[in-house]
């Protein structure tokens, strides 16, 4: 006999960790090293690449770790929640500096 369970685990997969930025979404809502990222990249004074980041959240800077905070950068960056704006260089997201600047 079958389990009630049995294909559940496949289910998993579609769970959405890092959702779609939308307006009042502040990065609490985000996994711990997803907000770590985030915030690094807003206190940056301009643009900033993966290798540069990784320290800053207390990873080694190893290929590995590098390669694997680009995809996460990438992954914001088609969230919403961060712009790349030239390749490998990640800034806060415009959004937000549009509404800021347009709010007079």
């Amino acid at each position: 006999m079958a389990s009630a369970y049995a294909g559940a685990e496949r289910q998993v997969i579609g769970v959405l960790t890092v959702p779609n930025w939308r307006p009042g979404m502040m990065s609490d809502v985000l996994p711990s090293v997803y907000r770590d990222i985030v915030e690094v990249v807003a206190d940056a004074p301009g643009p900033v690449r993966a290798k540069q980041i990784v320290p800053r959240i207390g990873l080694p800077a190893e290929t590995g770790k590098i390669e694997g905070t680009r995809s996460k950068l990438k992954r914001l960056v088609e969230r919403g929640w961060l712009d790349e704006d030239a390749p490998g260089m990640f800034t806060p997201a415009h959004r937000r500096a549009a509404a800021s600047s347009n709010s007079r």
